[in-house]
């Protein structure tokens, strides 16, 4: 096989690192902000319960106390879920909280490990509250403790958000995620009692009868306008709702039997539901055993109708992640996506199965349940081979395009390297989730080909705990198949994941671990990254003279098997060791030398990050000229990329430059374009480091006054981010320029 895909991010140099954590593998949760678009949803009954939720979360109607925690609780199908979406929406309509009205499925009710736990939730809450992602902390305390800070600032400025946490099965599930200021609330589902402190209990039942006659002909006459079935027959429409206990789900559903049939009668529906040899044995108390039968209605219509869309049912619950893709249901099904889309839609219109606006395929919780015991054991492992290889290929080949140069071919799955990132992240979720089902399940190779080489895109999107997980199953795969060379890719994988986690001392003896399987092998190019990798490690320990050593091996061992880019690399980091020597003249050597052979190859990444070191360099040594020099082709190679975030790193470092000549005029423009830049590539950690410098430059051009409100704007950035110190730090020059 091919060197480790991990090995090329290790020659990245230049890039800041984030502490992050592994995390136990498991299911990955999708935060969604709702609208107040969201209200015109079909809902209908409970008016008043909305009115008791909607008391509850207008702050107006609230004295001072703890924090709103409303739990709605209820069997499942009973309609939780819309209720809290109902309010929820209708609370973000009359502006209620101006922070965001948050949506998390939690999950509670599937197999424990497809439960989120809330360490998997801080992320993507912190994300959709507008942090960036490469701003992130890493481990989940550090992220749970960002949140909470985070929530307390929006407090502050009276941005107060709703949080609405979906299927909870147990009170420790959220307890670590409700908030703990006044100002904001939360709305909770769950199907059991969660004794949560001071939180205010709503138990939800079965709709009415004249409710749930209302729904099901509410449903009826939105697929099928002008149907009269419901209106003709108003006692088999009371029975029939009836058998489904009222349960909003089971109406749902049996109203989709009606629209897809419409020459059946609600009466003759009624019978078929309640015949002895009706429903089958999926049965739980109370109103679960209707849903049953709703379900095996619905799909044994299903199989006489169609037989293909019924038996792709049970298998969509192989797949162990959140939703699915057209195409990777056509891989678990075996045919083509173009013969697979419409067995999906007959299932979305069946009610079996939910589609989301990103065009993904959902199965509700209760329908999953139903759906896996139909799966014969047979088709199972056959469809789960096939769902395995399906991602592992896939991967394969989208990390063929995060990697590739000006050129190089690739396989054309995708139209380019935009194309391959916006599938990793819309399959991110289920790539982990299925690192972790091929891990437990005992199949090392999908386990290590997934693991492996999903590391560019884990790395890029700052992913840092999921890159630690899936490379730690791959240590583990790679030691399974007993191949060196695997276990060498996998442990230098690993190796870098850690230095990016910030575990240096755990980093170091991983990719000594790598390089004690590489002698194995004899790749003289897997051996040239793995020295490169641990040099990195060893220079984040500030052991430099290690660290040079490693490097140099690396240089000439890459040199060795031709690799100019990867040599190009190695001579950045050899530079970046010897200037922590303070060998400044070697380090720049190094640097000139890595920059000739990044520019040759055409690795505009690499050479862009090589310009920016040794214009550092040139800087500290008070050459700035040089230094700008450097900085500005760095720009523009970022320009060329499309990489706004890249450019507006070098641009603040013009600024600094010329702010270092007292050309200050222009270093303002310098950092009101990196300002702009950060702001276009959504990270307000950096902008709010431009706008500080932004007001340093101000101030020292004599315009107090706008500098002043450069320092406010960065300190509200800077709040945002959880940067205390910095905050602290801009507060004392706003005190001693005498403003204040």
């Amino acid at each position: 096989m091919n060197a480790a895909p991990g090995g090329v991010a290790a020659g990245v140099v230049g890039r800041d690192l984030i502490v992050h954590q592994a995390a136990v593998a498991g299911a990955a949760a999708v935060v969604t902000a709702l609208g107040s678009g969201d209200v015109r949803e079909l809902f209908v009954g409970r008016d008043g319960q909305v009115e008791q939720l909607l008391r509850l979360l207008d702050a107006a109607g609230r004295g001072p106390g703890a924090v709103v925690v409303s739990a709605i609780a209820g069997m499942g199908g009973v309609g939780k879920t819309a209720l809290a979406r109902h309010v929820a929406a209708i609370a973000a309509g009359r502006g209620w909280f101006p922070g965001g009205v948050l949506f998390v499925d939690l999950r509670g009710y599937d197999p424990d490990e497809d439960q989120v736990r809330p360490r998997q939730v801080f992320g993507s809450l912190l994300r959709v509250l507008g942090v960036p992602a490469g701003d992130l902390p890493a481990t989940a305390d550090e992220r749970a403790t960002a949140f909470h800070q985070l929530l307390d600032e929006l407090a502050g400025r009276a941005r107060r958000v709703l949080l609405v946490l979906d299927n909870v099965s147990a009170g420790q599930q959220v307890q670590d995620l409700l908030p703990r200021q006044r100002a904001h609330r939360a709305l909770v589902t769950t199907r059991d009692t969660l004794g949560l402190p001071g939180a205010d209990d709503l138990v939800l039942d079965v709709l009415t009868a004249a409710d749930g006659a209302q729904l099901l002909g509410e449903v009826l006459t939105r697929r099928l306008p002008g149907d009269r079935r419901a209106s003709a027959d108003p006692d088999a429409v009371s029975r029939l709702v009836a058998v489904c206990g009222a349960l909003p789900l089971a109406v749902r559903i049996t109203a989709s039997i009606l629209a897809d049939e419409p020459s059946l009668g609600i009466a003759e529906l009624v019978a078929e539901l309640t015949a002895a040899d009706g429903p089958g044995p999926h049965r739980v108390r109370h109103g679960e055993t209707t849903v049953a039968a709703a379900f095996e209605r619905s799909w044994s219509r299903l199989r006489g109708r169609d037989p293909d869309a019924a038996a792709l049912l049970p298998l969509l619950t192989v797949n162990a992640g959140p939703d699915l893709a057209t195409d990777t249901v056509a891989a678990l099904a075996d045919v083509a996506a173009a013969v697979v889309a419409p067995r999906l839609r007959t299932l979305r219109a069946a009610s079996l199965l939910q589609q989301t606006p990103a065009g993904r395929w959902q199965l509700h919780d209760l329908v999953r349940r139903y759906a896996s015991e139909h799966l014969e054991p047979g088709n199972a492992e056959e469809a789960t081979v096939r769902l395995l290889e399906h991602y592992a290929w896939t991967v394969m080949v989208a990390d063929g395009h995060l990697r590739a140069l000006p050129g190089q071919p690739v396989v054309n799955r995708f139209t380019g390297r935009r194309d391959a990132l916006d599938w990793f992240d819309a399959e991110h979720a289920n790539l982990v989730a299925a690192v972790a089902h091929a891990h437990e399940a005992g199949r090392p190779r999908p386990t290590f080909v997934i693991g492996t080489y999903s590391s560019e895109y884990l790395a890029l999107r700052r992913h840092i705990t999921d890159w630690v997980t899936v490379a730690t199953c791959a240590v583990d795969a790679a030691a399974r198949l007993g191949d060196p060379e695997s276990s060498a890719a996998a442990w230098s994988n690993l190796g870098i994941a850690l230095q990016d986690a910030r575990r240096f001392t755990e980093a170091v003896d991983a990719h000594r671990q790598s390089l004690r399987h590489v002698r194995k092998v004899g790749d003289r190019r897997l051996e040239g990254e793995t020295w490169n990798n641990l040099g990195n490690a060893l220079e984040r320990v500030r052991r430099f003279d290690e660290a040079v050593d490693a490097h140099r091996q690396a240089v000439l061992l890459r040199r060795e098997v031709g690799d100019r880019r990867g040599e190009g690399a190695s001579s950045v980091n050899l530079g970046n060791a010897l200037a922590g020597l303070r060998r400044f003249d070697e380090a720049a050597a190094a640097y000139r030398h890595a920059l000739s052979l990044l520019q040759a190859v055409g690795d505009g990444h690499g050479l862009a990050a090589g310009l920016v070191n040794f214009a550092n360099l040139q800087q500290s040594l008070e050459r700035y000229d040089e230094a700008l020099d450097g900085y500005r082709r760095a720009a523009v190679l970022h320009r060329e990329a499309d990489d706004r975030h890249g450019e507006g790193q070098a641009w603040n470092n013009i600024g600094a430059a010329l702010q270092a000549l007292q050309r200050f005029d222009e270093a303002i423009d310098a950092h009101q374009r990196a300002v702009d830049l950060f702001r276009e590539a959504g990270d307000g950690h950096s902008e709010g480091g431009a706008w500080r410098n932004l007001g340093v430059a101000l101030e020292r051009a004599g315009r107090r006054g706008e500098a002043r409100q450069a320092w406010e704007t960065a300190v509200d950035l800077y709040s945002l981010a959880g940067e205390a110190g910095s905050v602290a730090l801009i507060w004392g020059w706003l005190t001693d320029s005498g403003d204040d």
